[in-house]
This record gives C-alpha cells, structure tokens and sequence, in this order.
C-alpha cells in the first residue's frame, strides 16, 4: 500500500520519535564506541564492558550520556528523514510492491538497498554538525561535563570558518550513512518478507507474533548486518570529527591511516559496544516505529 501525502508526512515525524527513544535507551553504548575508537590500541580501548566500566568509575553513571542533547537533536532530523523518506523513494525507484504486481517478494534488494542509501544520504547531510558535536561531546573527560552551546562555539572558531567549520567529517558521515541506510532499510525490508511469505508469520494474526516474531527478529539481524557493514565508516568518522580540522585529506586517508596504526582491525574497534547499540536500537526504533505507525493508521514497512 502506497502512503498518501499526509501519512508520509505524519510517517517522518514518527521516525524521529521512535529514533529519539532509541538513541536515550543504546546512547551509553555510543559513547563507550567512541571512548574505544578513540584509545591508542586496541588493547588500551579493552573490551566494552571494561570501558563502561571505566567510565562509570572515574566520571560516574550519568556520564555514559555524554552528548545527548546533541544526538536527540539529530535523531530529529537524521532519524525522521533516513527513515521516513525511504518508502517515498523505494516508490519513486518502483521499488513497492505496486510495482510488482502486489507481491513484495518480487522487489529486488538493490532497490530497497539504493533507497535506504539516499534516505541514509539525505538525512546524514542536513544533521552533519550535531554529529560533529555528539561525537566532540562523547569524547570529552571534562568534570563537571560542559554543555553542548561550548562545543558549538569551540567548532565555530575552527578553521576554515562559518558554516564550512560545522560539516567537519561531512563525507565521512555522508558515506557511512549511505551504507548503514542502505543495510538497514533493506535487510530489514527483506528479513520481514522472509518471515512473513516464507516462513509464514503474520504481523496481522496476534500481537506476539507481529512483535516478537516478525519485528524482533528482523530488528536483531538487522542491527548485526549494520554492525558489520558500517563499522570501518564509524570509526573513520570518529576519528575526523575528534580531529583538527584537514587532519585527514579524505575518509580513506584515514582508514588508511587507522590500519597503518591499528592494523585491520582497527577498523571494526568497539564491534561490540558498536552492535550492543545498533541491535537494540534497531529494536526499539523499528518495533516503536511500527506501533507509532499503526495508531496512526499506517500500514505497517
């Protein structure tokens, strides 16, 4: 079923809501990801749990949040547009069901896969400088923390100047966030049809099954699957936005330098705080998204 005008705009501001739900319950996890990327080794960034730990031990609990009034803010924009344009494009790409006859099954993933990328593309390119200033937030140590309106006039003083300073790492986040939407939009697109058209499941029979079956279970593979593909993205990204500015040349200058350091696997450092927080979060925000969408009388993704 094609949205009409007023549920696709009712449809991106549900994305935003279910993405700032998300973002509050798996933030701690981001912020140890960034404590752990950020560390001079792979033995010095430890294991997730020994991070947190560090964390809570010399900054205390409430520090794991560090920077999210900056990623609530861009769960605003990113969130609502990486999610709720993704249908709109995957219909301009003839890419919904309509297309095929009504049988989903017959939509190839690269469209889905293509769709997600752009939604992934468009919304990473509007919300740029409050990623800049989540990451800058989460790698600060700073007691008591300073507020986010300091980190903004510390990037605004950075070269090469107003509004070039606030996009810092904007190819860096643009290609990460291409190939997380992609990933995300599509495997979670075809996870669902594979539940339903294979293996039998319905989000329409009971509650359990459309939720604990059909949604849970393409939300846990999704996050793995964005893990996975987006790590050496992230870590990249990191790095650039923590950074002075022209510190690296491009994003490939710096997975080239991270591997140089770091060797391979220095690009998947903080895995698994990284999949800690995208499983869950894919979780709650598809699962919080969908219920949004039913209340409002959307059909369900």
């Amino acid at each position: 079923m094609v949205m009409d005008s007023k549920q696709q705009a009712m449809n991106v501001g549900l994305a935003g809501l279910g993405g700032v739900a998300a973002q509050f319950a798996t933030h701690p996890c981001e912020t140890t990801m960034v404590r752990q990327q950020l560390a001079g080794s792979l033995k010095e960034g430890g294991s997730m749990l020994s991070m947190a730990s560090k964390i809570v031990r010399t900054e205390g609990i409430p520090m794991l949040w560090r920077g999210f009034e900056a990623a609530a803010i861009r769960e605003v924009f990113y969130s609502s547009l990486r999610f709720g344009l993704y249908e709109p494009i995957k219909t301009a790409l003839g890419a919904d069901a309509v297309h095929y006859g009504g049988d989903a099954q017959k939509v190839p993933f690269w469209k889905k896969f293509t769709a997600g990328c752009l939604a992934g593309a468009i919304g990473s390119a509007i919300a740029s400088p409050t990623d800049l200033l989540k990451t800058r937030m989460q790698r600060d140590t700073a007691m008591p923390p300073k507020g986010m309106m300091i980190f903004l006039r510390q990037v605004l003083a950075e070269p090469p100047g107003f509004p070039m300073n606030l996009y810092n790492g904007v190819g860096a986040t643009i290609t990460r966030a291409a190939v997380l939407g992609g990933t995300k939009m599509a495997v979670y697109d075809q996870c669902k049809i594979v539940f339903k058209h294979t293996f039998g499941f319905s989000e329409t029979r009971s509650w359990a099954e459309q939720i604990l079956v059909v949604q849970l279970g393409a939300s846990v593979l999704t996050g793995l699957a964005v893990t996975a593909t987006s790590s050496p993205f992230t870590n990249a990204r990191t790095f650039i936005m923590t950074s002075p500015p022209g510190t690296y040349p491009s994003m490939f200058h710096c997975i080239a330098d991270i591997v140089r350091k770091k060797g391979p696997l220095g690009l998947y450092a903080g895995f698994g705080a990284q999949w800690a927080r995208f499983g869950p979060y894919a979780i709650i925000q598809f699962i919080a998204w969908e219920k949004l969408r039913a209340l409002c009388g959307i059909p369900p993704i």
